[in-house]
């Protein structure tokens, strides 16, 4: 599948379960496209449970052929994903504009698209019925 060269960019204000969880839902709930850069520079540090969900959510987005990149993560955040080889599923770039710049090396001009204001089309309704 080929992937349209769209991406959304989200910021993710703390390393918190909840904060990550939120942004999770964020993405399963309103993302259009499966590319999604995450800005993680306000992040401080990032527990190991928020860096599961991000994992999962990554594994997901990997499925509808997309990716979940981090930008501007902080050292600590960087050893994190160093210590838990997690890198490969959540590659790590210097700041927003270098993840764009490492997605555009595939030809295409990448553009950044908002979250749908509603239900998103990326992922299909888990309770709604399929008849």
């Amino acid at each position: 599948m080929t992937r349209p060269a769209l991406y959304h960019l989200l910021l993710l204000p703390d390393g918190s379960w909840d904060a990550v969880e939120c942004l999770a839902a964020m993405i399963r709930r309103r993302a259009t496209v499966p590319t999604v850069i995450v800005d993680v520079s306000a992040v401080q540090r990032l527990t190991i449970d928020a860096l599961a969900i991000l994992v999962r959510k990554a594994m997901r987005l990997h499925t509808v052929g997309g990716a979940l990149l981090l930008a501007g993560p902080h050292p600590a955040v960087r050893k994190l994903i160093q210590r838990t080889a997690t890198g490969s599923l959540l590659p790590v770039f210097a700041g927003t504009a270098a993840a764009v710049r490492a997605l555009a090396q595939d030809g295409r001009t990448w553009h950044r698209t908002e979250l749908a204001s509603g239900r998103g089309t990326l992922f299909p309704d888990p309770s709604a019925g399929h008849g």
